[in-house]
């Protein structure tokens, strides 16, 4: 699925690094970098363990290093909805999260990199 992604979101992609993949039976250990185009970058964990749980991250900064959002499914914030799966804000909120993989984050990050590229040039 990774290399769909970056493939299919060429307007927005820059680059991008593998800097782990490791498969060990049915587990399986992954983290990459994606830089975009507006200096921006998505930070990737992914973890299945042979017991079929997941472990996730992606954690997207602006280009100063600060936090853009991040979505995880780090066993904390036990009162939102979509517990364990959720989403910390730049202004520090932290909200229920559909998202889960690559794909539907990505689709955020296109939105929101369109968007504000859109109000550059106005």
């Amino acid at each position: 699925m990774f290399y769909n992604v970056v493939r299919d979101y060429p307007d927005i992609v820059a680059g991008y690094t593998v800097t782990e993949y490791r498969r060990y039976g049915s587990a399986m250990s992954f983290s990459a970098r994606i830089d975009l185009i507006d200096g921006s970058v998505l930070f990737i964990k992914d973890y299945l363990f042979i017991d079929g749980k997941r472990k996730y991250s992606y954690h997207w900064q602006n280009k100063s290093g600060g936090l853009l959002s991040r979505w995880d499914n780090a066993p904390h914030h036990n009162h939102i909805i979509t517990f364990p799966h959720h989403r910390h804000h730049q202004d520090e909120e932290v909200t229920s999260s559909a998202e889960r993989n690559l794909l539907e984050i990505f689709h955020i990050i296109h939105k929101e990199i369109l968007i504000s590229q859109k109000i550059e040039t106005l």
